[in-house]
């Protein structure tokens, strides 16, 4: 049993006895007053020595419950500064920098493989050109030029795939993330994700990825 357990208990204690000793003394008093005997007089002296001796029990106790208040108020003070020292301490500058280098290093291997698939694209289908292949050219416009290859079509300028579009797809998924759980909330489905290719199989990943953990 805790200190202020003990001296909140004592003080109750205290307080019922008192409220027994002044029901008595009561029924005393008005026993005096009607005239009675004279043993029921010596009876309430006695009783009312008895009755401040529970009073200054009380006021012991009220003090024992204040110090024992303030102890385990500084015992949660001092509770509180360590676990915020320990919990900020763990999510301190450098744990933030070296996440946001971690970030960064991805961001610019995104952008530089998106510029490297651009710039991949532009140099084939200035081959393609300078080839002659036209059966493979399905739109030449001004420097813009669409191509197959494969199986699969290519372009220039629309395909979106470059490093600054590439991130420009990464802020909208954590856009489009950070809403699920109150559109969810709600009662409505997630937002679909745009109609960029990346896009669509970004969350696609994310989405499994979630799924996998939850298992």
């Amino acid at each position: 049993m805790s200190e202020l357990t003990t001296a909140q208990r004592e003080l109750a204690d205290t307080k019922e006895e008192i409220a027994e000793l002044q029901g008595l003394i009561d029924g005393l008093e008005a026993q005096v007053r009607e005239g009675e005997a004279v043993a029921e007089a010596q009876q309430l002296g006695e009783r009312y020595g008895v009755l401040r001796v529970a009073q200054v029990r009380q006021e012991a106790a009220e003090l024992k419950l204040k110090r024992a208040e303030a102890a385990e108020r500084r015992e949660r003070q001092e509770a509180a500064v360590q676990a915020a020292a320990e919990e900020l301490e763990s999510l301190g500058p450098e744990r933030l920098a070296a996440a946001c280098e971690e970030a960064l290093r991805a961001i610019e291997r995104v952008q530089q493989l998106g510029d490297a698939r651009q710039a991949a694209v532009t140099r084939h289908a200035q081959a393609f050109l300078d080839l002659g292949m036209r059966d493979r050219i399905r739109h030449q416009d001004a420097g813009w030029v669409v191509f197959q290859a494969g199986g699969v079509k290519y372009d220039t300028k629309q395909d979106r795939l470059d490093g600054r579009s590439l991130l420009t797809v990464i802020e909208g998924e954590r856009q489009r993330r950070a809403q699920i759980p109150g559109r969810r909330a709600k009662g409505f489905p997630a937002p679909e994700p745009t109609s960029h290719p990346v896009a669509r199989l970004l969350a696609q990943r994310l989405d499994a990825a979630t799924k996998g953990a939850q298992r």
